[in-house]
C-alpha cells in the first residue's frame, strides 16, 4: 500500500493529506495562481481548504517568506480574495 502524501498548511501548521490542501504557486514572473494538479512549476504553497487558514496565511508577510518572494500588499490581497471566493463556492457544492 502506498503512503499517503502529507503537507503542511502554512497558515495552521497542520500536517494534512495533500489532497485536502490548495495549492498555490509563485511562477517565474513573480505571479500567484493555484494549482489544482499539483504540477505546475514554480514555488509552491499549501493550505487547507477554511478561510480562517487563507486568512492566517495572507495576514502578515508569511506568504512572501514561504514563496521566497516580494510580493506588494495588493497583490496578496487581491489572490488572498480569489483564494476565499473559490473555497466558498467549493463549500456551497459540497452541500
Amino acid at each position: 500500500m502506498a503512503a499517503i502524501p502529507i503537507r503542511t498548511c502554512i497558515g495552521c501548521r497542520g500536517k494534512v493529506p495533500k489532497k485536502d490542501l490548495l495549492r498555490f504557486v509563485r511562477d517565474a514572473e513573480g505571479n500567484l495562481q493555484t494549482d489544482p494538479t499539483g504540477k505546475l512549476p514554480g514555488r509552491g504553497a499549501y493550505v487547507c481548504q477554511s478561510q480562517a487558514c487563507i486568512n492566517i496565511t495572507f495576514k502578515s508577510q508569511k506568504i512572501n517568506a514561504h514563496l521566497r518572494s516580494n510580493l506588494s500588499r495588493q497583490v496578496i490581497d487581491s489572490f488572498k480574495q480569489e483564494l476565499l471566493s473559490l473555497v466558498s463556492h467549493r463549500n456551497v457544492e459540497e452541500v
